[in-house]
């Protein structure tokens, strides 16, 4: 009785673990560049939230007066550009988008700037 009770939870452990499980969370990167230099002002790779009400949120000088705010949720990926405090600009996306390979380019970034986001990326500790 005790050896098949033995087999039975070694067969059950065996069902259960088949290697290393987790999520695989998407990533995008928001890369802002200089069109007059040329230089990337902003290149950060960031994880889009998994769980139902998180929220990733980082915000980014890229020059002088003007900042670049990124909201990550599971829903929405949102984008705003500040310029000496105000708000300048905005951009909304679902961030489904970039559940496979993407690279979108804002339509109407700060001027003079382009602006990126692609996924896939690595996230770096800092």
């Amino acid at each position: 009785m005790k050896t098949k009770l033995l087999l039975l939870g070694s067969a059950l452990a065996a069902l259960g673990c088949d290697g290393t499980q987790y999520v695989n969370a998407d990533t995008v990167a928001l890369i802002m560049t200089n069109d007059t230099t040329g230089v990337e002002r902003v290149n950060r790779c960031h994880y889009v939230p998994v769980l139902l009400g998180s929220q990733l949120k980082a915000r980014y000088v890229v020059e002088d007066e003007l900042r670049v705010t990124i909201t990550l949720t599971r829903d929405d990926l949102h984008l705003l550009f500040e310029e000496a405090g105000e708000p300048v600009e905005s951009l909304t996306l679902p961030s489904q988008q970039f559940a496979d390979e993407a690279r979108e380019v804002a339509e109407s970034p700060p001027p003079g700037f382009t602006v990126e986001l692609a996924s896939p990326c690595t996230p770096k500790d800092f």
